[in-house]
C-alpha cells in the first residue's frame, strides 16, 4: 500500500499546480465559473489515466522510498523558493473578497473519500496497492481549487489572485504528505510499532499537523517579504 501511495501526493501537487496555472492562464469574467468546473473534469480525467498506468500500480519500490521522499521534499524546498524570488507571491489585494462558498463540498468529499478508503477495500478483497491509489483521491483537493475558482461571487481577478498565492505553498504539499506516509508505514514494519499502531498513527497525524501549521506560517512570511 505505501509503494503506490507515496505517488499520489506528488501526482496530486502536479494535477493542482496544472488546474491553478490554465485557470489563472485562460479565465475570463464571462466564462471563468464554467473553466473552474470544466478544468475540474479534466483534472479527473487526467488523474485516472495516470493512476491506470502500470509503473504508478507498481509503486515506489521500498529500496527507493527514502531517497523518493528526500528529493520530494529538497525539490519541493528549492522549488517553493524559486517561486517567491522570481514572483509576486503577494498577488493583488484580496482582503476584501468574499468567502468562497463551496465550504460545503469539502467536507462532503472528505466524508466520502474516508467513507471510500475504510469501507471498499475490505468488502471487494481489493490489492493493498489499490488501496493506495484509493487512499489518493483527490475529491478534497478538487473541491479546495472549486472553492476559490469557481465562486461567481469573487471577481475573476481576486480568484487569479487567490489561486496565485496558493500556488507558492504548492511545491512543498507533497513533500508533507510523503513523509507521513514513509514515516508511519517505516515504524508500522516493526513488530514493536505495529502493536503500538493506533499511537503511532495519531503521533503521526500530531506532526504532521505541526508541520502544516509551521510550514503555512513560514509561507505566509515569506509572502510578506
Amino acid at each position: 500500500m505505501t509503494a503506490t501511495m507515496l505517488w499520489m501526493p506528488l501526482l496530486n501537487g502536479v494535477l493542482c499546480l496544472a488546474y491553478m496555472a490554465a485557470f489563472i492562464a485562460l479565465a475570463t469574467a464571462q466564462h471563468a465559473t464554467a473553466l473552474a468546473w470544466v478544468l475540474a473534469a479534466v483534472f479527473a480525467l487526467l488523474w485516472l489515466a495516470a493512476v491506470t498506468r502500470a509503473w504508478l500500480q507498481r509503486g515506489v519500490p521500498p529500496r527507493l522510498q527514502q531517497i523518493y521522499a528526500v528529493a520530494v521534499a529538497l525539490i519541493g524546498a528549492a522549488l517553493t523558493l524559486v517561486w517567491w524570488r522570481f514572483t509576486d507571491t503577494a498577488g493583488a489585494d484580496t482582503g476584501g473578497a468574499a468567502k468562497p462558498t463551496l465550504t460545503w463540498l469539502k467536507s462532503v468529499l472528505f466524508a466520502i473519500a474516508l467513507y471510500l478508503l475504510i469501507v471498499l477495500p475490505p468488502r471487494f478483497k481489493w490489492k493493498s496497492g489499490a488501496s493506495g491509489i484509493l487512499s489518493g483521491l483527490p475529491l478534497v483537493v478538487l473541491g479546495g481549487l472549486l472553492n476559490v475558482a469557481q465562486d461567481g461571487a469573487i471577481d475573476v481577478e481576486v480568484r487569479r489572485a487567490l489561486l496565485a498565492q496558493m500556488i507558492l505553498g504548492v511545491w512543498l504539499a507533497p513533500a508533507m504528505a510523503v513523509a507521513f506516509i514513509f514515516g508511519v508505514s517505516r515504524l508500522l514494519a516493526s513488530p514493536r510499532g505495529h502493536e503500538l499502531r493506533t499511537p503511532v498513527v495519531a503521533a503521526g497525524w500530531v506532526l504532521c499537523f505541526a508541520a502544516i501549521i509551521v510550514t503555512g506560517a513560514a509561507l505566509r512570511w515569506l509572502a510578506t517579504r
